[in-house]
């Protein structure tokens, strides 16, 4: 016996998301179902299902409880009637309902199978016309007081299915913008995660900042409205930021149309995108603070270091994981570098695999927030005509680039291309260890722990990149003929 067979004994309903993913035409893994009854029948049907299923409580107060099958859920819950339940749902098109014993649902590998007769849907809100219509319309005036999260929830729906928020909805998100801080910050990550994940961030971002729900989320990032709007124009670093956005939703649409990337690299982009999205967004969140006007010139000397640190401190508020917060981190601290090596007439070896050694697995998350930073510069169209230049050798450089220009952002183009084309040469050439650690210089050296340790290690390893010391003994040699004393601090 199924799960959904026993529960048809009992007074059950499909609702929810199942319903509307169903007219969407999507695969469907998470089913809710709404058992009306009264709490102790209800507890009593729960007893009884515990003992053929495995079952766990995913929220006691609210008489939640989950079955898990593969990567599969089936939420069940309690309500004293089921207009009541639908009523206190986000959106309409949340709101719809079956009967179980209506509807044939089969348990598949991936997803399950469901099929509902059109007219054994109940349909008390105009659900089915809101999703026809792609219309997202908050179930009352009071729902977004409920629960402030749905406000996120409702630029994910804008984001993942194109759903268009209504001028009513709008305003009331204007209204209740400040609540959202209610919400658990877990929640709100798991929220914005989705964001990042569609295809769709840029115009969701954008939505986002005009409400401005975006800036409650990231004080900070309104900061850069007014900020060097000389340069940028109006919305200044703000604007650049969701330019950036802009180039990596085209960009992870068809990676390899704009850069000649490794084939194997598919599946790492397509995982870490949402870490990279999110490095865009935040990538220039320290250029208000480090703004300078130096020879008349507007400069922010620092912002990537600044901006490292300051992401970092936002995203532990919402509660990323360690392994996210070091990847962001990482290619912000860093995403000036390979812009830095554009400048150069010669482009060496060893200042890309200095790249590859100290990023490692970020390396790649680097060239891509890069690529998509310097081409931010210049419109969709000249992008998309400059192409296949983009992917010739870096022309060479007669005179100082200018300061601006498709000229530079040429250049800087090519050099990321470049880059990424022999990925996984520089990186199986960067992953090298030190011939000797950090205890064996101060030994030989007869120095203490300080800073001049890792200078003398930084050296060695830019040797060893170069592969011009390759045994213990010539890095021995080399360190013993140091001139310790001229060596910078």
């Amino acid at each position: 016996m199924t799960v959904f067979k026993f529960l048809s004994n009992y007074n059950s309903y499909l609702v929810g998301g199942a319903i509307r993913d169903l007219f969407l035409k999507k695969k469907i893994t998470d089913i809710d179902i709404v058992i009306v009854a009264n709490i102790s029948d209800f507890k009593k049907i729960i007893k009884q299902l515990s003992k053929k299923y495995l079952l766990f409580p995913l929220d006691r107060e609210r008489n939640i409880y989950r079955i898990t099958i593969g990567n599969k859920t089936i939420d069940i819950t309690n309500a004293s009637s089921l207009v009541d339940d639908l009523k206190k749902r986000d959106f309409t098109i949340n709101s719809l309902a079956a009967k179980i014993t209506d509807a044939k649902i089969k348990i598949k590998k991936e997803h399950f199978s469901i099929k509902i007769p059109r007219n054994k849907i109940i349909d008390n809100f105009n659900a089915i016309k809101d999703i026809e219509n792609k219309r997202l319309v908050a179930i009352s005036e009071t729902s977004l007081i409920l629960d402030p999260l749905r406000i996120l929830r409702a630029y994910r729906f804008f984001a993942t299915d194109e759903f268009k928020i209504t001028k009513n909805l709008k305003k009331q998100i204007i209204k209740n913008k400040e609540k959202i801080h209610i919400s658990s910050k877990e929640r709100i990550r798991e929220e914005l995660i989705k964001i990042f994940k569609s295809d769709n961030t840029y115009a969701t971002i954008k939505e986002m900042a005009q409400s401005e729900i975006l800036f409650e989320i990231f004080p900070k990032l309104k900061e850069q409205v007014n900020c060097a709007t000389i340069y940028y124009g109006k919305g200044g670093v703000f604007k650049h930021t969701l330019n950036v956005i802009k180039r990596l939703d085209m960009f992870f649409k068809k990676p390899r149309f704009f850069l000649e990337i490794p084939k194997n690299l598919n599946e790492k982009i397509q995982k870490e995108k949402y870490l990279i999205k999110l490095s865009a967004l935040l990538h220039d969140i320290s250029k208000p603070q480090t703004q300078r006007i130096i020879n008349k010139r507007l400069r922010f000397f620092g912002h990537e270091r600044k901006g490292a640190e300051v992401s970092e401190k936002i995203l532990r508020e919402y509660r990323f994981s360690n392994d996210e917060i070091k990847y962001i981190k990482t290619i912000i601290s860093s995403h000036l570098r390979i812009g830095n090596i554009a400048h150069n007439e010669n482009i060496t070896n060893k200042a890309i695999l200095r790249i590859f050694y100290d990023l490692k697995e970020y390396s790649l998350g680097n060239i891509i927030l890069s690529w998509a930073d310097y081409s931010s510069h210049i419109s969709e169209k000249k992008l998309i005509t400059m192409v296949e230049k983009v992917k010739e050798k870096p022309f060479k450089i007669r005179k100082p680039l200018p300061k601006t220009g498709i000229k530079k952002t040429l250049r800087f183009l090519q050099v990321v291309n470049l880059i990424v084309k022999s990925y996984d040469e520089y990186q199986k050439k960067a992953n090298i260890k030190p011939i000797i650690d950090g205890y064996t210089v101060m030994r030989t050296l007869k120095i203490p722990p300080s800073k001049l340790v890792g200078i003398i290690l930084k050296k060695l390893i830019n040797l060893q990149l170069e592969n011009k010391i390759t045994t213990r003994k010539e890095a021995l040699n080399y360190i013993k003929s140091l001139k310790i004393d001229k060596l910078r601090l």
